[in-house]
């Protein structure tokens, strides 16, 4: 993403603005590596700012998350103390860097003002929040780094901050080096060449200006007009002056948060700060990585499970394969005893008539030759009996395996469309299979009917995330609403409530209970509907499932509720 100091200088002209004069009225943490700043300036403002290697940033959200730890963390209540209250003096970007600075006027305990500077760095892995005093050293760090862990750079309570070490390389926006620059480029790739001489902005934003400016990347030579052409386009005043925020799209999924559509590829939506362009791009991919965080042991765990029950159904199926020939020795057994006038010990088999067949079909029988006659019909006797005593033991662990893949599936399905209080609600229900150990001491609290809703042509559709929200809410649903569901494939209870269902309801329930299924990206989905009353849950089944009946089946494409 290009989070550069282009980038960044503009979030904080921005901030500048917004914010100067506010006071900061709380101070929140709701992840480890992440607090927000509430500030009421004009009006309130909630600021992010995230040291997660994955997605540093710092921007104005309308997103603010409202979990917070039960404990305050040491950071957090150093903050609490030092700029609590504290009244922002100013935001700035440091030049050439990814780094906001937050100028901050603070009272101390004897009420005397102090200036404290908040710095956020926006350096990937070396993405760091850190409060230094008037005397320019270090209060206190969200990420600590010894000098063990950094010789050049150390960062630590009481060191004195210092900004990271310049690069070789010329300021990109200083048009008379960058042409200098220029002159010596002897073909290839442009904005490679620039990159490798130039400090300042990230490779997606060098590449996206020159390609603009000169029509393409790759040349044999440049011409003086070409270089003027790049010298302005590089122009720091000019993109600011001209800057139009926005959030590029590519595949119809958010990919890069922008200044100003630089590349002609892709659709854009477009923003009236490049803060709330980088809230847009951030919030669902912060939230999609956490879940998936959090989602990764209880996923992992199920994953485990399904491979279990699957290497245990296949030791079930061999066993019943073993075990299926089990008529055929009480046959054996039998025909033994028909004939023993005729058998001696010794034999190693002899030929008998099969009278179970019309006509009789002759059929040679194995013996044991160290053993009587009697003693081989006994053992044909004690094999079949003991296969069918396997058969009939292992037709029910098959049974019961099929029924534990079926549901250890179906939880494995609803992470793929699960939110976070659905993911609360699949690690309650690992906690109940034994999948999962539960914490001692762990506070339960009950659960309201947590679902997705739509309002669509008068009528209330709503769908189960987790097998818990599917069995509240077709519980909850009344006789005469209509139920949906895919067709023999793991997914969402859909209820659908109204006075007059229409067709038009009806499909798009069933585009939604395709979605939220495991052929969300198939074409012509089964989906079947009937009315809830014909809807009943087995007694001692598990979580979300159910059976129906007197049901009808839609063919649909799956979309979303927000697919219009």
């Amino acid at each position: 993403m290009p989070a550069d100091s282009l980038h960044i200088k503009k979030a904080a002209l921005e901030l500048n603005e917004l914010l100067n004069g506010g006071r900061i009225d709380k101070i929140t943490m709701p992840e480890p590596d992440e607090i927000i700043l509430h500030v009421h300036a004009k009006k309130n403002y909630s600021v992010v700012m995230s040291a997660n290697p994955s997605l540093p940033r710092a921007h104005i959200t309308q997103n603010a998350p409202k979990n917070n730890p039960l404990t305050a963390p040491a950071f957090l209540m150093h903050l609490r103390k030092h700029i609590g209250g504290a009244t922002v003096s100013g935001v700035s970007a440091h030049d050439g860097e990814r780094i906001l600075l937050f100028s901050l006027k603070a009272r101390n305990e004897l009420g005397y003002e102090e200036q404290k500077t908040l710095i956020c760095e926006i350096m990937g892995k070396y993405a760091n929040i850190i409060l230094a005093n008037s005397d320019g050293k270090i209060s206190e760090c969200i990420k600590h780094i010894s000098p063990a862990s950094s010789e050049k750079r150390p960062v630590l309570p009481g060191l004195p901050y210092s900004f990271p070490p310049p690069q070789n390389k010329i300021d990109i926006f200083d048009g008379k080096a960058l042409k200098t620059v220029l002159s010596a480029f002897e073909g290839g790739n442009v904005g490679g060449y620039i990159l490798a001489n130039a400090a300042g902005l990230a490779p997606a934003t060098v590449n996206a200006i020159t390609s603009r400016a000169v029509g393409g990347l790759f040349f044999d030579s440049l011409t003086d007009e070409q270089k003027e052409l790049l010298a302005n386009a590089f122009d720091e005043t000019n993109i600011l002056k001209n800057a139009k925020p926005c959030v590029r799209k590519e595949n119809g999924e958010k990919s890069d948060f922008w200044i100003a559509p630089f590349a002609t590829d892709g659709k854009y939506e477009f923003y009236d700060t490049l803060n709330e362009a980088m809230d847009a791009h951030f919030f669902a991919l912060d939230r999609d990585r956490r879940l998936a965080e959090k989602a990764r042991v209880p996923k992992t765990t199920v994953k485990n499970a399904i491979a279990r029950t699957e290497k245990k159904l296949k030791l079930f199926r061999e066993r019943k394969a073993e075990a299926s020939d089990a008529e055929t020795d009480r046959l054996s057994g039998e025909l033994i005893i028909a004939n023993i006038y005729r058998l001696k010990q010794g034999m190693s088999s002899f030929e008998a008539d099969n009278y179970y067949e019309e006509p009789p079909q002759k059929i040679t029988i194995k013996l044991d030759s160290s053993k009587s006659p009697q003693f081989n019909a006994q053992a044909y006797f004690k094999k079949y009996a003991k296969k069918k005593k396997t058969l009939s033991m292992v037709e029910t662990q098959i049974a019961e395996a099929v029924a534990d893949l079926e549901y250890f599936n179906s939880i494995y399905d609803s992470f793929s469309f699960t939110d976070s209080d659905g993911l609360e609600e699949i690690v309650s229900e690992l906690y109940a299979a034994n999948l999962l150990h539960e914490p001692k001491n762990k506070r339960k609290k009950e659960k309201p009917l947590s679902c997705g809703e739509l309002s669509f042509e008068g009528c209330v559709i709503r769908w189960g995330k987790t097998n818990y929200q599917n069995d509240r809410l077709t519980k909850s649903a009344h006789p005469s609403d209509i139920w949906l569901h895919t067709q023999k494939i793991h997914g969402s209870h859909v209820i659908v409530s109204g006075e007059n269902i229409g067709d038009g309801v009806l499909l798009r329930a069933a585009q939604i209970a395709a979605y939220y299924s495991k052929a969300r990206l198939s074409d012509n989905v089964p989906v079947d509907y009937t009315l809830k009353k014909y809807v009943s849950k087995p007694k001692g089944s598990p979580p979300g499932k159910v059976v129906y009946t007197d049901y009808k089946t839609l063919f649909v494409t799956p979309k979303d509720e927000r697919d219009n």
